[in-house]
């Protein structure tokens, strides 16, 4: 059955004694209602995307248990650092199990976990078929073997490589999801993108003599020209992060591998710089050598491998001011959902033209999911972030998916990490992580706090140290509540030790500002207090507050929202503003004489 893999004119499930295969008899059985196939002149092939991609197959696994033979006809329209054909997998962390055939940037993979490379909760080994790269929208016939000893991975016929680092029985992890067209474990979620023929699963090893000849029998597709469904375009468009006096980051992706040109000129004319970048679809330029506190004009270009050319609209940023410098700021959290909402908050703080823009964390929805990253939140949050620099925490809705760290260029470690803006210091802390005693990024924000000489410091995270919340950390109809997340709540006695002015935080849908609080006390914020201000108004439907006030709680508002800030040396004025611009909350603190005003 394995020889009809490559010349079935499309796909989905039948089983077999022990083989899975790909039939277009079964197709309309897992929800291809109107499933798209490509032309005759381009080999056909069901074409996949995140639309209707990955398939999970529901019904059992019944997956080889030592030995076997993948193989799959396909043709790769979008590159991704984890692509996925076929796979049963868990690699999150420490553990690492199952296996997964699928593709990189620019090479085929096969990945595998066994029981005799176990170390303790699995250890896959990745192989990649080396020299042997693919075009996009060609068609390949791959093929993975394993034979309890050896691992092999063929292309076209050809033996790519191979290696022994895994023996024994496939480890898997029962939870896992046996998927074709994705590669999905519990935090990745990466559809293919792409057309496909067949795909096959068999218990048994096929010979190298044989895969050749199969191949040889199909190869008249392999020299059919390439076809894409996909055109030049922006799948993410020019967007800024990591503000410094001297330089600024650039960030855009094409729907198709690219060359890159980005020019930058100050606006008097003066200082241009020229850079270029390598092909790949996700395109980082680093600007160096920048003024402090100047406009730029910049403007991308992308060319594809046939010489069609985008270029973007001549854009602009001003670089992070000095210590005795003016500026704004806005701080927005929760994104994550409601496209229209975030839109109009975003577009609102544009109005505001600010300087910089810290997100509270929970940008997207599901951060394993490519489509609510270049479907939702990069396109909501334009033009704002082409022309302010955004710097952004983690939500726990970001999973802490590959995708965040691809896209976002931020200081290092990147999951936390801070950053000097002007006479301000800002603290980006990861609430998801543990944040104990001891533990590293406790120990790094004490230091980190320790060393600031800002006159202005501010915390942000996603989860809420202090919430007057309903039901997230207890429902007060009913009972108690921690009053904001216990594991964050380790930082309190950092912030008030060392001076931070405001902890700004999301997670909670709605608006609230605390009391100053010193030592579980409110206390005016010239004598210390830390001020908590929940800003997760961005997008996400919005929740509700205990029915009775906390000791702590000031100011409360059910509206989506965005905080301003502006800061003038000693003086910072703050407002809340929903989205329709309407003025619900101000508030200004005054250094100059050691004294706050809250009105």
């Amino acid at each position: 059955m394995l020889s009809i893999i490559i010349s079935i004119s499309l796909l989905l499930v039948a089983k077999s004694t022990d083989l899975w295969v790909f039939t277009p008899e079964t197709i309309f059985e897992y929800g291809f209602a109107d499933p798209t196939f490509a032309g005759d002149e381009y080999g056909q092939g069901l074409i996949c995307d995140a639309s209707n991609m990955p398939l999970t197959i529901l019904s059992g696994h019944d997956l080889p248990t030592r030995a076997f033979t993948i193989t799959a006809g396909v043709s790769i329209d979008e590159p991704q650092r984890w692509g996925g054909i076929v796979g049963c997998v868990q690699d999150d962390a420490d553990e690492e199990r199952g296996w997964v055939l699928g593709y990189n940037e620019s090479q085929f993979t096969i990945g595998l976990s066994t029981v005799g490379a176990d170390d303790g909760n699995g250890m896959m080994t990745y192989l990649n078929s080396g020299e042997l790269k693919y075009e996009l929208g060609k068609w390949y016939y791959i093929v993975a073997t394993y034979d309890g000893k050896t691992l092999q991975l063929y292309v076209n016929g050809k033996l790519a490589n191979e290696t022994t680092e895994q023996s024994g029985d496939i480890l898997y992890n029962n939870e896992s999801p046996f998927v074709i067209g994705g590669y999905v474990d519990a935090n990745e979620n990466h559809p293919f993108d792409g057309r496909l023929l067949g795909v096959g699963i068999t218990s048994t090893v096929t010979s190298t003599q044989t895969i050749e000849n199969r191949y040889k029998s199909q190869a008249s597709l392999s020299l059919l020209p390439a076809w894409t469904n996909t055109i030049l375009g922006w799948e993410v468009e020019p967007f800024l992060t990591w503000p410094t006096t001297e330089a600024m980051s650039v960030t855009f992706e094409t729907t198709v591998p690219t060359t890159a040109t980005i020019r930058c000129v100050q606006d008097n004319g003066t200082g241009e710089i020229t850079m270029e970048s390598d092909e790949t679809t996700l395109h980082h330029f680093r600007l160096s050598k920048l003024k402090t506190n100047q406009k730029y004009f910049y403007t991308v270009q992308a060319t594809d491998a046939h010489g069609e050319i985008i270029t973007s609209e001549q854009l602009s940023f001003r670089t992070a001011p000095d210590i005795n410098d003016s500026y704004t700021f806005v701080a927005i959290g929760d994104t994550q959902s409601q496209a229209d909402v975030v839109k109009r908050v975003a577009d609102l703080a544009y109005m505001h033209r600010p300087n910089l823009v810290v997100h509270a964390g929970d940008l997207v929805s599901t951060g394993t999911v490519k489509a609510d990253w270049t479907g939702h939140f990069f396109p909501s949050m334009q033009p704002l972030i082409s022309r302010v620099p955004l710097m952004p925490v983690l939500g726990n809705h970001e999973q802490d998916a590959q995708h965040y760290y691809d896209y976002m260029d931020l200081p290092q470690p990147e999951m936390y990490y801070s950053f000097v803006f002007g006479n301000a210091e800002f603290f980006m802390i990861d609430g998801n992580r543990e944040l104990g005693e001891d533990t590293p990024q406790l120990l790094w924000l004490e230091n980190a706090l320790s060393k600031s000489t800002s006159v202005w410091k501010f915390a942000v995270l996603h989860q809420p140290p202090y919430t007057s919340d309903a039901d997230d950390y207890g429902d007060t109809y009913k009972t108690t509540s921690t009053r904001g997340d216990t594991n964050v709540q380790h930082i309190i006695e950092l912030l008030e030790k060392h001076g931070v002015d405001i902890c700004f935080s999301g997670h909670v849908h709605d608006y609230e500002r605390t009391f100053p609080i010193l030592d579980e006390h409110v206390v005016p914020a010239k004598q210390g207090g830390v001020m908590y201000i929940t800003t997760a108004g961005g997008g996400g439907y919005l929740e509700h507050f205990d029915p009775t006030n906390t000791w702590f709680g000031h100011k409360k508002a059910n509206y989506h929202h965005l905080v301003y800030l502006a800061i003038h040396g000693k003086i910072l004025e703050f407002q809340a503003i929903d989205e329709y611009g309407q003025l619900f909350d101000v508030m200004t603190i005054d250094k100059t004489s050691l004294k706050d005003t809250i009105e």
